[in-house]
């Protein structure tokens, strides 16, 4: 059995009360606690090295621990501490997987709908390019009929002239019409 101490032991040793030492203990992992013989959660080594760290004080000097055996336990909760460090930074890398896929899809959706009002606007053009070649088509043909028109009137003019000019000499003489 290694070196385990209870609350209200460590409460003791550390200075500060029974119920902020369980609070800490409460967030300690399951592997760092244990139940003693009378049912009492008791801090286990590994546990009471994480203590020591936040606490800055030294819980069990009285007892002799190897400096191989201090080196092992402090990498063993280094280990422990950068293997959460690297779940917690997969579980974010896969989260920002997700959102990349998420920006990729829109992304896909986007580019069908450039492509859509690309089509659109070239639809549009090839109207506006029509209906240009459509109205000066147009206007070619009212040009031509006003021309048509002008010369009817020109035509219908001189045959006026020509009319009066058989008026009778008493028509001419007398003005009248």
């Amino acid at each position: 059995m290694g070196v385990e101490k209870t609350v209200s032991e460590l409460a003791e040793i550390l200075g500060v009360s029974r119920q902020a030492v369980n609070n800490r203990v409460k967030n300690l992992p399951e592997e760092d606690l244990e139940k003693n013989d009378k049912g009492v959660t008791v801090v286990k080594r590994s546990g009471l090295i994480k203590l020591e760290e936040i606490y800055k004080k030294t819980i069990f000097e009285d007892e002799p621990v190897s400096e191989e055996t201090k080196q092992r336990e402090l990498l063993e909760i280094l280990v422990d501490e950068k293997n959460d460090e690297i779940a917690r930074l997969y579980e974010q890398l896969k989260a920002k997987d997700l959102q990349i896929e998420k920006k990729d899809e829109q992304i896909r959706v986007k580019d069908v709908q450039i492509a859509e009002k690309d089509k659109q606007l070239d639809q549009q053009q090839q109207l506006t390019a029509k209906a240009m070649a459509d109205k000066d088509t147009l206007k070619l043909e009212l040009d031509e009929a006003k021309a048509e028109v002008d010369q009817a009137r020109t035509q219908v003019e001189e045959i006026q002239t020509k009319a009066e000019g058989k008026k009778g000499f008493f028509s001419r003489l007398f003005g009248a019409k």
